[in-house]
């Protein structure tokens, strides 16, 4: 999606233009089919276009009214286009001249600071006032954007990638420790807000920032706690409602005037999304290409109870549509580490999935290698449209005195899963039980707390107070705490939102392209949350909303499938075909004592002698977990020490 940006001083002294051309500098990439800024006064707003959309060919941001001085800018993919169009009294016949952003400022216009309730899509808006000198800023609900922003007094800028920040001479490029540290440790420490670069913030999904010369107040429009429960409706109504959202948000999508694509996996989210994507384009006589990341070695080992090779699976959904062009990506040409170092030189920061790179940097080649506009994804899905129903959910019914629907849901999911009395009892109501003491005994017997917690140097942990930190997180069970499932619903998608949003933003813009969620669709997944608790869990399945509206569209093998897949499986194998680069690797990242100072490359380099020596089950999750992760966190510490301020309080 394109991208905005922008600075301001608020004591109104004015900006050099030369700001906005540095920010249009840092942010090429972002605008392939244009790039704009304007200034007036104390106040400077760009946009760097990425066409995708027929209608955004015609480029129309930044905004400034001559007379006020106002400035406004957004980048914008809406899902209620057309109701937008109506609203706004637009003739059909001009509707192609009319990009997104424009009735993003329609909707400024008529809502002012409420508009973010009036728009659904991936969008991000920013408004300065220059006779009050305020300025606003908004992103969308759970989309797939991004917006950072710095903020001292008298100077606040704000840009869709934080290299739009760090390229102005007020931001000092300095790494943030506490996320480093969080990072390497695998744990949630500091802000939720923060990010990889010391005072350059994420403002998260859901959320306005009104920033002014009295502060900042930072207000959440949206909410997951603030759906009510509909009832009254059978159960083939609900799957029906269901349906019909489902390929409304899937549909609204597909307006590309590039070819379309998917990722394809095993899994419910994309195969759904893929097989209703490609009835829509059928009906259209346009083709869909899917990508599948597979195997290079047998691995299936490796990953007990996950499938190792989703082909078979994922193939069988591409067969059901004659209008599938699907496309196996063995990532032989990408190596895990090469994947890392590209990774990190596109977004600047480490991501999470650091043993999963380089089925992603091949995905996205080959899906530019077809000149591919829209890739379509079911990340989102888990804590939406396919929600479990909670994993502690029974055990969680009786801890909370709702004695009869417990024994309910247990006879329901022992019946559906061809249980006895006695292994319902013991895994639903002892195993939850037991879980936290079991979690903390395992963390006890482990001994040393940084060999289970990553490749963080022990005396760097011990200089930030790892242990001690404040943690915005219980990560579920992880910390050997059981969760009610409400809230374990609510952290997969506050997760989702906050990481995967920003991430495909900015990798889709690498690849001139645009990622957009149909699981991520608001309206779609407000009906989700608003269905009775039981119709996920149905009959005492899982998931089993999605499943019965995929009655007829996927095949039954997939339909059914509770087997989850592992798209990295072989990564561990992967990683001995080439020693001589981890060698080289390793012995890099040693030789930069700020680097060092950081990562703990002692125990990395045991966790490669563990792989080499033997590949288990054990060595192969080190070494995504702890190998991978440390050269990913050491490529960004690498990279950011050739223009950084080592020092933090420098």
């Amino acid at each position: 999606m394109s991208a905005i940006f922008g600075c301001v001083y608020l004591d109104g002294r004015p900006q050099e233009i030369s700001t906005g051309e540095r920010m249009k500098s840092a942010l090429q990439q972002w605008g392939p089919d244009g790039l704009a800024v304007v200034r007036s006064g104390s106040a400077i707003m760009g946009y760097a276009n990425l066409a995708i959309t027929p209608e955004s060919l015609v480029m129309d941001m930044p905004v400034i009214d001559e007379q006020s001085e106002n400035l406004f800018t957004a980048a914008a993919r809406l899902d209620n286009r057309d109701e937008l169009c109506d609203l706004f009294s637009i003739p059909a016949g001009e509707r192609i001249l009319v990009p997104d952003t424009r009735l993003v400022q329609h909707a400024w216009r008529k809502w002012g600071k409420d508009a973010s309730a009036h728009l659904f899509g991936d969008w991000a808006m920013a408004a300065w006032d220059s006779r009050q000198r305020t300025l606003f800023l908004a992103r969308d609900q759970l989309g797939y954007t991004g917006l950072y922003y710095y903020f001292h007094y008298p100077f606040f800028a704000f840009a869709a990638d934080p290299e739009g920040l760090l390229a102005l001479k007020e931001v000092k490029r300095q790494i943030n420790e506490t996320y480093v540290a969080a990072y390497l440790s695998m744990s949630f420490i500091g802000e939720e807000d923060d990010t990889c670069w010391a005072g350059v913030k994420l403002l998260p999904s859901g959320f306005s920032l009104e920033i002014a010369a009295d502060g900042k107040q930072l207000r959440r429009y949206w909410d997951i706690g603030n759906i009510p429960t509909a009832g009254g409706l059978k159960d083939d109504e609900y799957v029906a409602g269901f349906l019909e959202r489902y390929r409304a948000a899937v549909n609204v999508r597909l307006r590309s005037r590039l070819p379309v694509g998917t990722t394809l996996s095993a899994g419910l989210d994309s195969s759904s999304v893929t097989a209703l994507a490609a009835h829509a384009l059928q009906e259209r006589g346009e083709r869909l290409a899917a990508f599948t990341s597979v195997p290079l070695f047998y691995a299936s080992h490796l990953v007990p109870g996950s499938l190792a090779d989703e082909w078979p699976l994922a193939h069988a959904v591409s067969q059901q549509f004659d209008n599938i062009d699907h496309v196996a990506i063995d990532a032989a040409t990408v190596t895990p580490l090469t994947g890392i170092e590209r990774a990190v030189a596109i977004t600047r920061s480490p991501q999470h999935a650091a043993a999963n790179e380089f089925w992603i940097m091949a995905l996205h080649d080959a899906a530019r290698e077809q000149n591919i506009g829209v890739m379509l994804t079911g990340q989102m899905g888990n804590g939406g449209v396919s929600w479990s129903g909670g994993q502690d959910r029974i055990f969680m019914l009786f801890a909370q005195g709702k004695w009869d629907e417990g024994i309910k849901a247990m006879a329901a999911w022992k019946r559906y899963h061809g249980r006895s009395w006695f292994r319902a009892v013991a895994g639903r109501l002892v195993k939850p039980l037991l879980m936290p003491y079991w979690m903390r005994f395992r963390n006890i017997k482990a001994g040393a707390f940084r060999n289970e917690q990553g490749a963080i140097n022990p005396h760097f942990a011990d200089r930030v107070g790892l242990l001690q930190a404040k943690r915005w997180s219980n990560d579920k069970r992880s910390s050997g705490n059981l969760i009610d499932p409400f809230e374990e619903r609510r952290l997969t998608l506050v997760y989702n939102g906050m990481f995967a949003g920003p991430l495909w933003h900015m990798m889709g813009a690498a690849f001139g392209m645009e990622v957009r969620d149909p699981t991520a669709d608001i309206r779609l997944l407000e009906y989700c949350l608003s269905v009775p608790a039981e119709q996920d869990t149905y009959g005492g399945g899982e998931r089993m909303l999605m499943r019965r509206a995929m009655e007829g569209i996927l095949p039954p093998q997939v339909q059914w499938n509770r087997v989850r897949g592992k798209q990295a499986a072989d990564v561990g194998l992967r990683l001995l075909q080439h020693p001589a680069e981890m060698d080289a690797t390793l012995e890099r990242l040693e030789a930069v004592p700020e680097v060092t100072q950081y990562l703990d490359v002692s125990l990395m380099r045991r966790v490669w002698h563990e792989l080499q020596a033997e590949v288990t089950i054990q060595s192969s999750q080190r070494a995504a977990m702890i190998l991978l992760r440390g050269i990913m966190g050491g490529c960004y510490l690498e990279q950011a020490g050739k223009s950084c301020l080592w020092n933090p309080n420098s």
